[in-house]
């Protein structure tokens, strides 16, 4: 451990600026996430209890489960679910209208 803080770079600053902007121009595009669940009964009824947990309308991308042993012949699932919640476009701003041909002037 150092005695004094580190302190951040110009180029430290720079890279955390850019990590926002670029979290911030993606943030319309699609949401993602993950739900874990557990069970005691098998792997399934663990996949079914995280699939409760996912958000309507999300996609599930990836399962991930493992088992594990909590007692001589006892075993928990634990199953963790990926998904990718697609989010609405925002609605499209409507094109100007084509304006009345004007009369000439006399």
């Amino acid at each position: 451990m150092t005695p004094f803080p580190r302190r951040h770079t110009g180029r430290s600053r720079l890279l955390l600026v850019l990590a926002g902007a670029l979290a911030l121009g993606t943030a319309d595009a699609a949401r993602a996430g993950s739900v874990t669940a557990e069970s005691i009964w098998d792997r399934s009824n663990a996949i079914q209890r995280a699939q409760s947990q996912v958000p309507a309308g999300a996609t599930v991308s990836r399962t991930e489960c493992t088992v594990v042993n909590v007692r001589t012949g006892n075993y928990r699932y634990i199953c963790t679910l990926f998904y990718a919640d697609a989010v609405a476009p925002s609605a499209p701003q409507p094109s100007p209208s084509p304006s009345a041909p004007s009369a000439p002037a006399p």
